[in-house]
Order: structure tokens, then C-alpha cells, then sequence
């Protein structure tokens, strides 16, 4: 009983053991079967031609380069005022309305004209009695300066005779300002544009009584406008009063205006932090209006002759910035130094490549140097 026990141990050993040496086999085999694949996979991949396509390239050649400042904002016209009454008074008629065009010195308003010709006719009675007054006291200080002279008056006669003249003489200065006053009051009656432009709002209307400086109507010059543009400090610091500026409107399609900036607001906008930039546009054009959304760039940096690569070209790894050159079918690092940016980022200027160099423009992770490319051209 005990040798069979000792045969059917010994057996069962043996079959474990077979068991183990087989699956050890397996592994190894398996270790082997991976290794191969990726070593004919890496084999496959080095001698493998990558296909490229012309977008996907830049060929370097020197060009001039120009740094832009881009804005965008809304038209308000240069010239706008509030035309208001000079003189106190009813409106006798108003002869505008909203949109009328208006030339300078057109007659926009009339006040009633009574009580003011009134005063008119008044202040000139009063200047002719003045100046009655004034030519007899004058003849009274000859008389009495005369008789004092040969002492038939006092001096103090004379005296008096003198200061009563120069009294009246006074009078007559003050009864011709008055008149003065009077007349351009009558002419204030009459109220006029002070530009050519167009009637923006009519705030009083005939019938209606108004004071001193009383609103009669909004008037705008929408043929001269101007761009109020809120642009960042950083932006900002690059421009400068008279720098030229190119804008599109709203409305005028794809049409170029011509502008200029004419004044920077010294301080930020509460909240906000921008700073308003006043951009006046150049061209003048009937059909402008105010409140329309307006877009421009001003050039604050220009280079010509310059070698530039788009800023997707470049690359960097532990030994710096470089591009991938293609020479001879194949893919070269080529090291570069940038010098700036350009275009708001989109161009980088740069030293250690060479004019007709072909580069790859196209943002690509997977390109590596020394790999093989051929370039496709598409239809």
C-alpha cells in the first residue's frame, strides 16, 4: 500500500512539473513575439515616407513685416450741438425738422419780435435824450469855463459845469451799450445754424416759451465723424496723437475709410480699466451717420526685409527653438533665435535660416527629424 501511495506522489509531481515548464515556454515565446512585432513596427516607421501636402509648408523668403494695433468702437460726429435761445422769449415758428439738412447760417427758429423791437425803439429814445443832454452840458462847461476865466463865475461853477458834462457824456456811453444790447437781442430773435449738418432732435416747438439758453434743437455734423474706442493700456502705450488708421463701417461694406487719431484720454475707464482712444475719420461721406459699430488697425511698427516664420512652425525641445527643414527628401532640425513677434503672435521673426529654405508651417506632433517626407501637390 505504501509503494503504490509512493508511485501515484511521485506522478502528480511529475505532471505539475510539465504543467509549469509548459506555461514557461509560452511566456517566453509570447516575450519574444511582442519584441519582434515592435522592432518590425519601428523598422517599418523609419523607413516609411511621410506625405505632406503645400498648406502644410512655408518657403522663407525675406518680406516686410508690419505690427498692428486692431480697435473697434462706435461713430459719434465731431461737430454736435444743442442750438438753445439767446434771448427770452416766445417761438414764433420753428422751421426744421428731425433729419433736415441745414447749411451755416440758415434760419433754423424765430421768436415773436414785438417786445423786443419795443425795447429796441426804446433804447434809442433814450440814447437821443442822452445825447440832447449831453451836447448842452457841453456848451454850459464852454460858457462857465469861459466866464471863469475872466472871473464873472466861481471856479467851482465852472468845476460843477465840467463834472455835469462828463456825467452826460457818460450816460450817452451807457444809452448806446443799452441800444447796443437791444439790437442784437432783436437779431437773436432769429436763430441760425452755426454749421452745416443735419437736425438730430427738435426739443421746443412754436407757441412755446423758453428762458435764457431754453433747448430748441439737436444739430450734428454726420459728414465729419469720429471713432470712441475703448482699447486696453497695452495697447495703448504703442500709439500715439496723428498716428494714421485704416477703418470699415458698419454698412459701407468692405470699403476702406481713411482716420487719425486725434486725442488718448489720459486716465482709465472706472471698472473697466480700458482707456478711450479718439479715432477721426479722414474721408468725408453724406451717408455717415453717428452710432455705428466701426473696426480699424493702426500700423505702429513697420521692417522691411525681414525673415519671418509662421509662429506654428516653430518647435522646441531640451536643446531650444528650432524648425523642421526639408533637404533632400528628408525632415532636419534647424535651430533658429527669435527676434519678436509680429501680427499679433501670428508671424515670428527670426536669425539662422536662410532665404528659399522650405520649412513645415503645418502643426504637426508627430514629425520627427530624420524621417523621410514627400510632398503632394493637390488640385
Amino acid at each position: 500500500m505504501s509503494t503504490r501511495r509512493t508511485i501515484i506522489i511521485v506522478a502528480a509531481v511529475a505532471a505539475v512539473a510539465l504543467a509549469a515548464g509548459g506555461i514557461a515556454w509560452k511566456s517566453g515565446r509570447g516575450v519574444s513575439t511582442q519584441a519582434a512585432t515592435a522592432a518590425a513596427q519601428n523598422a517599418k516607421s523609419a523607413g516609411q515616407v511621410i506625405e505632406l501636402i503645400p498648406v502644410e509648408l512655408h518657403t522663407i523668403s525675406p518680406r516686410g513685416l508690419v505690427d498692428t494695433v486692431r480697435f473697434t468702437g462706435t461713430t459719434q460726429p465731431v461737430d454736435q450741438t444743442i442750438v438753445k435761445a439767446r434771448v427770452p422769449g416766445r417761438l414764433a415758428e420753428v422751421l426744421v425738422r428731425e433729419g433736415d439738412k441745414v447749411t451755416k447760417g440758415q434760419v433754423l427758429a424765430r421768436f415773436e419780435e414785438a417786445e423786443l423791437q419795443s425795447k429796441v425803439n426804446e433804447r434809442r429814445s433814450a440814447l437821443d435824450a442822452a445825447r440832447a443832454d449831453a451836447r448842452w452840458t457841453s456848451r454850459d462847461r464852454s460858457d462857465k469855463e469861459s466866464l471863469a476865466s475872466r472871473n464873472i463865475v466861481s471856479q467851482s461853477a465852472a468845476d460843477l459845469a465840467r463834472a455835469t458834462a462828463e456825467n452826460r457824456s457818460s450816460m450817452v456811453a451807457v444809452a448806446e451799450a443799452q441800444l447796443e444790447v437791444a439790437v442784437r437781442n432783436l437779431k437773436d430773435a432769429q436763430v441760425m445754424a452755426p454749421f452745416d449738418g443735419v437736425v438730430g432732435e427738435r426739443l421746443a416747438n412754436q407757441g412755446e416759451s423758453l428762458p435764457v439758453d431754453g433747448k430748441i434743437l439737436a444739430l450734428l455734423d454726420t459728414s465729419h465723424v469720429e471713432i470712441t474706442a475703448q482699447m486696453p493700456a497695452a495697447d495703448v502705450v504703442r500709439l500715439r496723437v496723428d498716428q494714421p488708421a485704416t477703418v470699415t463701417l458698419e454698412g459701407f461694406g468692405d470699403r476702406a475709410f481713411s482716420g487719425r487719431i486725434t486725442r488718448i484720454s489720459p486716465t482709465t475707464q472706472a471698472g473697466s480699466r480700458s482707456i478711450p482712444v479718439y479715432v477721426e475719420i479722414v474721408d468725408r461721406h453724406e451717408a455717415l451717420r453717428g452710432g455705428l459699430f466701426a473696426m480699424g488697425t493702426v500700423n505702429v511698427q513697420e521692417k522691411s526685409h525681414a525673415l519671418a516664420v509662421p509662429a506654428s512652425a516653430m518647435r522646441k525641445d531640451d536643446q531650444g527653438d528650432f524648425v523642421l527643414a526639408i533637404e533632400s527628401g528628408g525632415l532636419v532640425r534647424k535651430p533658429v533665435g527669435a527676434v519678436r513677434t509680429w501680427s499679433r503672435g501670428e508671424l515670428v521673426e527670426v536669425k539662422g535660416l536662410e532665404s528659399g529654405m522650405q520649412i513645415v508651417s503645418a502643426p504637426l506632433p508627430g514629425l520627427k527629424a530624420g524621417q523621410r517626407v514627400k510632398v503632394i501637390e493637390t488640385k
